[in-house]
């Protein structure tokens, strides 16, 4: 067999960068900008073909949209695709909120009117069904649908982009092309948590519309405040939505029946099929200042004749849902505020039976004092910027006899009078000598803090960080060399004093004083499966 060599001339039709390798074409691919590289492969077929897979993969099986018309229905014409469908597994959403700044009237009327269009559509859009009937039918059409997101921020790691590039939501930039620089600030485009409970609560309606039961449903809110309502947890039937407006019903593969003909729909199944699950919380029934000082008013009076606390009664949606979610096997619960008691109310409900009072959804047939029916599924859990007490921690962990990967992240232990500088000794302590000593094969530990609650008991203070073996972050894996218990025993924990931002104290000559510990690294940390997906070329 001849061997082709690079001085000899092409055949016919065949150009130079065809007879390469496959795995030489691969390697200059991944160092080319996205123009460039739809360039070589409409250079010939052969090239087309040698870059099919890569093409496919790294352009087209994870995406990013938005929820306007123009992107949800690229959705929809990508899922039609014979090819791209079978591609597609990973679809995440932008929560780019368009808002009018009046502030900020532009002269050009045009743009102005541009800019009220694209705020009157999107409401629009939300609340006559239709961006539901749009992914509904979308995700009916992904066989290979792995994962849902939703995310506020533009991802800054495309590889594969010119300079200063970044991942955003798809549409984005067709809409930018409309307004001038110096008018953009008349179109909002930002998020709150009201708007967020919404965008969630609504894909989780088209996913149980439609025929596509993902195992994997993650929040990656990187703003403070961005956390997910009560409201978004509903799981009231609803009536199913026709695409094409049959009275037949609406997606195929999705819903169920009332009995009485009328077609609804329920999340349950969804739930059911969860292996992942990542949120981002927000507990909003904070009492007002001036009533702080009285501890009665922090208290809701509740149909049996006693008291509970606000946040039992606000966290009772999002524990409905939980406990709807029996074969769960990550869990990442991110606080919206790191700094109040309602995390450790929530935290020490868990696992607790579910009021009569409170209605079950149609459907439902979950066990009121079985409430986290994933406990023996669930092998990692993540808790990101929580304040609890150790008891409450600990209590939590042991209700999870399989967990074996646990990892706290900007969390606050918080500490009583007699034990004025926290006790992440005595959590590490007992930590090893219970029997998830033995059970946890992984614990990752980063920016930690001691913390005491305030004298109304409702928001608490961080007095100071906890360094770790020197550091403010430590990861231990168990091996032969060394159990966990042995290790979490011998964990040096030191102290270093920490100003809360708005103190009265404002010595900067103090030793380890952090002049604002809400600093860039605040936001809730991103999962090992997002900085991958990351790394795909989105494009605009």
């Amino acid at each position: 067999m001849a061997v082709a060599h690079a001085d000899q001339s092409p055949a016919p039709g065949q150009d130079r960068l065809s007879r390469l390798p496959v795995e030489l074409l691969l390697r200059i691919a991944r160092l080319i900008w996205t123009a460039d590289l739809c360039a070589v492969r409409q250079c010939s077929r052969s090239l087309e073909r040698a870059f099919h897979y890569f093409f496919m993969d790294g352009f087209f099986r994870s995406k990013q949209f938005m929820l306007t018309e123009y992107s949800l229905q690229t959705l929809l014409d990508m899922a039609r695709h014979p090819i791209i469908s079978q591609t597609l597994r990973h679809v995440s959403f932008g929560l780019e909120e368009f808002r009018v700044c009046h502030s900020f009237y532009p002269e050009d009327e045009v743009q102005a009117a541009f800019s009220i269009t694209a705020v009157v559509e999107q409401k629009a859009l939300m609340a006559n069904g239709s961006a539901v009937q749009l992914l509904a039918t979308a995700f009916s059409l992904l066989p290979n649908l792995e994962s849902v997101q939703l995310r506020d921020h533009a991802s800054p790691k495309l590889y594969r982009g010119r300079p200063f590039t970044v991942w955003r939501s798809h549409g984005l930039f067709r809409m930018w092309e409309h307004l001038s620089w110096d008018s953009k600030t008349l179109l909002k485009i930002n998020s709150n948590p009201s708007f967020s409970s919404r965008v969630f609560a609504l894909v989780v309606a088209a996913l149980a519309q439609s025929s596509a039961r993902p195992p994997n449903l993650d929040v990656l809110l990187s703003k403070e405040v961005n956390g997910l309502h009560y409201f978004a947890f509903d799981l009231s039937p609803a009536p199913r939505l026709s695409l094409h407006g049959s009275s037949s019903g609406g997606v195929d593969g999705g819903g169920d029946s009332d009995g009485k003909g009328n077609d609804k729909f329920t999340a349950l199944s969804v739930l059911a099929g969860l292996r992942r699950l990542h949120l981002k919380l927000r507990f909003s029934f904070y009492p007002h200042h001036g009533q702080e000082a009285d501890m009665a008013l922090n208290l809701i009076l509740i149909p049996d004749g006693g008291y509970t606390h606000p946040a039992c009664v606000e966290s009772l949606p999002l524990r409905v849902w939980l406990a709807h979610c029996p074969k769960l096997e990550w869990l990442r619960l991110n606080f919206e505020d790191e700094a109040n008691v309602y995390n450790d109310v929530f935290l020490g409900q868990l696992g607790a039976p579910l009021p009569v009072f409170y209605p079950l959804p149609p459907g439902s047939n979950v066990s009121r004092d079985v409430t986290l029916p994933f406990a023996s599924h669930l092998r990692r859990l993540d808790l990101g910027m929580a304040s609890c007490y150790p008891n409450v921690l600990l209590g939590l962990l042991r209700r999870l006899p399989a967990l074996e990967h646990l990892s706290l992240r900007r969390s606050s232990l918080i500490s009583d009078d007699r034990s004025p500088q926290g006790t992440w000794e005595g959590f590490l302590k007992a930590l090893a000598e219970d029997s998830l000593g033995k059970q946890l094969k992984k614990v990752c530990l980063k920016r930690l803090y001691a913390a005491t609650p305030n004298n109304a008991g409702v928001h608490v203070r961080r007095t100071h960080i906890i360094i770790l073996n020197g550091t403010d972050g430590i990861e231990y894996k168990a091996g032969a060399e060394e159990s966990m218990a042995s290790w979490l025993q011998k964990v040096s924990i030191e102290y270093t004093r920490s100003r809360w931002e708005g103190d009265a104290d404002t010595d900067s000559d103090s030793e380890g004083i952090i002049e604002n510990v809400n600093g860039p690294d605040a936001h809730d940390y991103g999962s090992e499966d997002e900085q991958e997906e990351d790394e795909w070329d989105e494009g605009p």
